[in-house]
């Protein structure tokens, strides 16, 4: 296995202004016809890579040619806005250009999901459920935000200044404390409640401190299962608008990454990181029937407000750069139990992305890794894919998972059936952890089908 590298699709964006308007029909987009994918199949690469002499060499050592490395805010700003952590600064760039001269292709993780602890200080950096509850993992509003945001974007151009970005494979943008796409997940209010909608600062709900190009509430004051607002009765579609509203601004917010970074002179690919299978058209139905009172919430993608069906086509039709979408769930819990039906609902299949959104098509069975490429292929959208990693590192695998072990052995067969263009392992330190029980030539042997 050598030689092994990644072509990204190079794609022309419309800059058409993504507008969300209140209570009207969803925004209609034109459909592009699904992105080709390399004809030698996915490359393959690892996660969170050190890009070590050592790192270098056990990877190419293996044919890996692909590495994701992470950079962190934190570490990079640790104590103000305008104080730069040289020492760490120099070090990542050096890592990054150590991988690259060695031939290695890098896509760079931003490390947004690492805010520094003054972040947390700035006006509107507080997420607030509609309860005025907030996360206890210490989310901050970088969708909402303006000064979120602001302090987002001079960190983002840091980056392109300092690192060498021209000779990346892409940069990875998100919202999410993982570094996803998504507001905060279940109960990340800590209080019980199983479904929050984050959406309820003042940014958002009165416009105060919004930042630039985001719109406000197309019902402010409304709480999600209320039966009127402002002495009206809301309706079903009032409140399936509301929800796009909801949904779509992380799209702005991604869109906002992507432009500052090419605005600061990338103008390489943004991936974009997508959890899970997000909301069905079918869970939409029955939720916004409901007032979003919480009816319709398999998982609680409502309130994370992931919804593919919307979101793909609206990132390929308002991202000016080139948009990858990076599917996360790649042998995920939902693949260990769409393969034991009859028939299995597992793998990817060729009518997929026309069949998706069929009221008959049995969407629900289908793997998270299924329906989410689907969306992708839909929008036409390149994707690259990962596997959410050892079960009991808290970082998407669950106790109902395949074992890394297991992942390992299965994963590259869901990566070129689902015509991903790269797969990225979790976790190249699994792979140097003796105690993992899995190391690089465990990988090689599930690329090249000798295990």
């Amino acid at each position: 296995m050598s030689g092994i590298v990644l072509t990204l699709l190079r794609h022309s964006r419309s800059r058409a202004a993504l507008v969300v308007l209140a209570l009207v029909p969803l925004l209609l987009l034109a459909h592009r016809a699904p992105a080709a994918h390399a004809a030698s199949g996915p490359a393959w690469g690892v996660l969170a890579s050190g890009c070590t002499a050592a790192d270098i060499a056990a990877n190419r050592a293996a044919g890996i040619g692909l590495v994701e490395v992470e950079a962190y805010w934190d570490r990079w700003l640790p104590t103000s806005a305008t104080a730069e952590n040289t020492d760490y600064v120099d070090d990542l760039a050096a890592r990054v250009t150590a991988c690259l001269d060695a031939g290695m292709r890098v896509v760079l993780g931003t490390g947004t999901q690492y805010p520094p602890s003054w972040v947390r200080g700035l006006p509107g950096a507080t997420l607030v459920d509609q309860r005025g509850n907030s996360p206890a993992t210490g989310a901050v509003d970088t969708v909402f935000s303006a000064a979120v945001r602001g302090a987002q974007d001079d960190y983002l151009r840091r980056i392109v200044a300092a690192l060498p970005v021209s000779r990346l494979d892409g940069i990875r943008v998100g919202t999410s404390t993982a570094g996803e796409i998504g507001f905060p997940g279940p109960n990340e209010s800590g209080t019980g409640f199983l479904q929050s909608f984050w959406a309820f600062g003042a940014d958002a709900q009165q416009g105060t401190g919004l930042a630039a190009g985001m719109p406000r509430s197309p019902m402010p004051g409304w709480i999600p299962g209320t039966r009127t607002w402002n002495g009206t009765a809301v309706t079903a579609a009032a409140a399936q608008n509301w929800f796009l509203w909801y949904e779509r601004s992380l799209m702005y917010a991604v869109k906002g990454q992507a432009d500052t970074l090419r605005g600061a002179g990338y103008g390489g690919a943004v991936h974009v990181p997508a959890p899970g299978k997000g909301v069905l058209p079918a869970d939409l139905t029955a939720a916004t029937n409901a007032l979003l009172n919480g009816t319709g919430d398999r998982d609680g993608s409502l309130g994370r407000g992931l919804y593919y069906v919307d979101q793909f086509p609206v990132l390929a039709g308002n991202v000016a750069s080139t948009v990858v979408v990076d599917l996360t769930g790649v042998d995920d819990a939902t693949a260990v139990t769409a393969r034991r039906l009859s028939p299995a609902q597992d793998m990817c299949r060729a009518d997929d992305a026309s069949t998706s959104t069929r009221p008959s098509t049995p969407v629900a069975t289908w793997s998270n890794l299924r329906f989410a490429r689907a969306q992708a292929a839909r929008a036409g959208l390149a994707a690259v894919g990962e596997n959410p990693g050892p079960p009991a590192a808290q970082t998407g695998g669950t106790a109902d998972s395949d074992s890394e072990a297991e992942q390992i052995r299965r994963s590259p067969g869901y990566a070129r059936g689902c015509a991903l263009a790269a797969f990225f392992l979790a976790f190249e330190d699994v792979l140097d952890d003796p105690s993992s029980g899995s190391d690089r030539q465990d990988y090689v042997d599930a690329v090249t089908g000798a295990s």
